[in-house]
C-alpha cells in the first residue's frame, strides 16, 4: 500500500481517478523532498501545454508506516480559481497491518469550509481510492 503512494508509476495509475489522462508523477521520497503529479486536461497551464496538477513537499516519511506532505494545487479545484487567495493543504496517510492486508488512515486538512468543496473533494477522493484498491490488488 505504501508503494502505491510513493512509486511514480503507481501514483500515476490512481491519483487523478477518471479525470487523469496521460498522468505523470515525480517523487523525491525523503523529508523535505518534493513530488509533482500532473495530468493532461483541457485548459491546463503546465509548461504552456494543457497540463494541470498538484505538487508539494514531504514533511514526514516513515516507510510502510506514515506519509505527511503539503499539497499545492496547480489545477483549478474551484476555491483556488483565478485571483482567490488559498493556502496549501496538508495530507497525512498512515498504514498499519490489518490481518492479511493494510489499514490506511487518510487525513486531508486545509479545504475551505464553503459548503461545497469538502463534499466535492470527498467524492473525488472516494473515486481515487477505488482506483488505488485496484492498483494495490495487482
Amino acid at each position: 500500500m505504501f508503494a502505491a503512494w510513493t512509486d511514480p508509476a503507481d501514483l500515476a495509475r490512481w491519483i487523478w481517478a477518471s479525470l487523469g489522462k496521460n498522468v505523470w508523477a515525480e517523487v523525491d521520497l525523503r523529508m523535505g523532498g518534493a513530488y509533482r503529479i500532473y495530468s493532461q486536461v483541457k485548459g491546463g497551464t503546465h509548461q504552456g501545454e494543457d497540463w494541470s496538477g498538484m505538487c508539494g513537499i514531504y514533511t514526514d516519511v516513515e516507510p510502510a508506516r506514515r506519509l505527511a506532505f503539503t499539497l499545492h494545487w496547480d489545477a483549478d479545484v474551484g476555491y483556488n480559481a483565478a485571483g482567490a487567495l488559498t493556502l496549501d493543504e496538508a495530507m497525512i496517510v498512515t498504514f498499519a497491518p490489518d490481518g492479511d492486508g493494510t489499514r490506511m488512515t487518510f487525513t486531508h486538512v486545509g479545504i475551505p469550509d464553503d459548503g461545497q468543496s469538502v463534499q466535492a473533494h470527498r467524492a473525488g477522493v472516494a473515486e481515487s481510492f477505488d482506483m488505488l484498491a485496484d492498483v494495490v490488488a495487482d
